[in-house]
């Protein structure tokens, strides 16, 4: 996979990583958020709808963009489990026309899902070096998706810079490794452990996007969802 990231960032030219620099960082308000979720979930729908659009929409602020993609989790639910699954074995088996088609219909469900949106990207790289087969798709189809998911992890940059003391915020354990690989480049990692409502996560080998030996996410969120998938 990190290969195919690799070819990525060749045919479909990645936005700039800002992960590390020095700047502003707003740190996820869940009371706030889940206040307008519960008051107001057109609000969060229709930034939603701005986040998803082919083109960015540059009139959005952060904090805009945070409630779009942190309220959506109250809103709509996240990809589950066995739907990451099916799309990562379509992968695997180099089913990439089924792959597209499936990350399709969970987008459908969650515009906003890393894992989709990725995996919808990346099938159509396979598909388009597919020299056998004619495939009805293009680089700028891909191109939509890959934007959609920088804008994505863009946004999660905002909110912290990996310590502990401004962890970055996440809904999904998924999302934790997605931003890693695909945005900080970041691939071996040493161990995962759990502190207070952190995911602290030691890696074994840094990169240039990404300069400690240890990245912490803040789960609140995903804690909340294990409670009420428990529930």
């Amino acid at each position: 996979m990190k290969q195919l990231f690799l070819l990525m960032t060749f045919l479909l030219m990645p936005l700039t990583l800002l992960a590390q620099e020095e700047r502003e960082i707003i740190p996820v308000d869940w009371k706030e958020i889940k206040k307008v979720a519960e008051q107001d979930p057109q609000r969060i729908k229709n930034l939603v709808e701005r986040m998803s659009a082919e083109k960015l929409d540059t009139t959005m602020t952060w904090q805009e963009r945070i409630l779009a993609f942190y309220g959506h989790s109250y809103i709509a639910p996240n990809s589950d489990i066995s739907e990451e699954a099916d799309l990562d074995k379509l992968m695997n088996e180099k089913k990439y026309k089924e792959c597209l088609s499936s990350s399709k219909e969970v987008l459908k469900k969650n515009p906003l899902s890393i894992k989709a949106l990725q995996l919808a990207s990346y099938s159509i790289v396979y598909m388009l070096r597919d020299s056998t087969h004619h495939y009805d798709v293009s680089k700028e189809e891909g191109q939509i998706y890959y934007n959609r998911m920088f804008r994505i992890f863009n946004t999660m940059a905002k909110t912290g810079n990996g310590t502990k003391e401004r962890p970055f915020y996440v809904t999904s354990v998924s999302d934790e490794y997605m931003f890693m690989r695909y945005y900080l480049d970041l691939w071996n990692i040493s161990k995962q452990t759990l502190s207070d409502n952190c995911d602290v996560i030691e890696l074994k080998e840094t990169s240039k996007y990404y300069s400690n030996k240890e990245i912490y996410f803040e789960i609140t969120r995903v804690l909340e969802s294990y409670e009420q998938l428990f529930k």
